[in-house]
């Protein structure tokens, strides 16, 4: 049963008029009079007299017009519990470099297949984890993914999604099965983030005394690996750049003792108007790790 047609009828039969009907539900009184005919025939009964002035219920209309209207009723409320439940509008989101994964994609695409009234824009400030916080306490971000540890800026929390492992990658001649033993060979390819002087994988180098041979900086894992690739020495990487491919063509060993972990996650502000939306990306971010 067509809904709109069922909507023509109850006015028609509230007003007793096609044309009191026909400016009620915003079409012409021929086209009001059609789908009422239209749920007549369906029926196999008259449901208004139309030989009355003004028009009048049958005694079969007086019964289907009881029904049309629990129906309409039951569409109108699943349509505002709909409308409750949806999400409108847009997050600024800021971001490291190395968030920008897959995941990431796969998170943001199911975001707006579920809620295409929502936008997320990216925005890169060339920041690190510290700065971004900076930026989402001050609102100049709506949020930020980021990298832990951070000593987060007052009215703001940290909402982990993901932990992967470091790998120390280099290229199948090597000797050696350890990360200590890879490093040592180097020469080191060091991962060097703009405006970081020191990462959490040199502090882990620096607490266990081990010697590297530095040959280059670059600011982007993906880089690193494809000076590994070529054989032009040794680095180490977050988990997830390490495809089947990758991990046949190279040595790939955990790095640190214990095993040193990244934990990726959402800065947002307390009690924000947006952390909603904050929450649909974060949501969407861990189900896809």
């Amino acid at each position: 049963m067509d809904l709109r047609k069922l909507m023509s009828f109850v006015a028609a039969s509230e007003l007793n008029s096609f044309t009191a009907a026909s400016k009620s539900v915003n079409l012409t009184q021929g086209a009001v009079s059609q789908q009422v005919k239209d749920i007549e025939e369906e029926l196999g009964c008259k449901l208004i007299d139309r030989s009355t002035r003004p028009i009048s219920l049958t005694k079969e209309g007086a019964e289907v017009v009881i029904v049309a209207r629990q129906m309409l009723n039951l569409w109108r409320d699943f349509k505002a519990k709909q409308n409750e439940n949806e999400f409108i509008g847009n997050i600024v989101l800021g971001y490291v470099r190395s968030a920008i994964t897959d995941n990431l994609a796969f998170a943001l695409y199911s975001v707006m297949q579920k809620h295409p009234k929502v936008t997320i824009q990216l925005i890169y400030t060339e920041g690190i984890t510290k700065l971004l916080a900076q930026e989402v306490a001050e609102g100049k971000l709506d949020a930020a993914l980021g990298v832990a540890p951070i000593d987060l800026p007052k009215g703001t929390i940290w909402r982990p999604y993901s932990s992967e492992r470091y790998f120390v990658v280099a290229p199948m001649h090597y000797k050696g099965r350890t990360d200590e033993i890879l490093l040592n060979q180097g020469p080191y390819i060091r991962f060097k983030p703009h405006l970081l002087a020191e990462t959490v994988i040199d502090r882990e180098i620096k607490k266990r005394g081990i010697k590297v041979k530095k040959v280059m900086e670059l600011d982007d894992y993906e880089s690193i690996l494809v000076m590994v690739e070529n054989q032009l020495g040794v680095g180490i990487v977050q988990e997830h750049y390490l495809t089947k491919e990758r991990l046949s063509k190279l040595i790939c060993v955990p790095f640190g003792l214990p095993a040193l972990m990244r934990e990726g996650g959402i800065i947002a502000r307390v009690n924000d108007p947006k952390n909603p939306l904050v929450d649909l990306l974060w949501e969407s971010l861990r189900a896809v790790q």
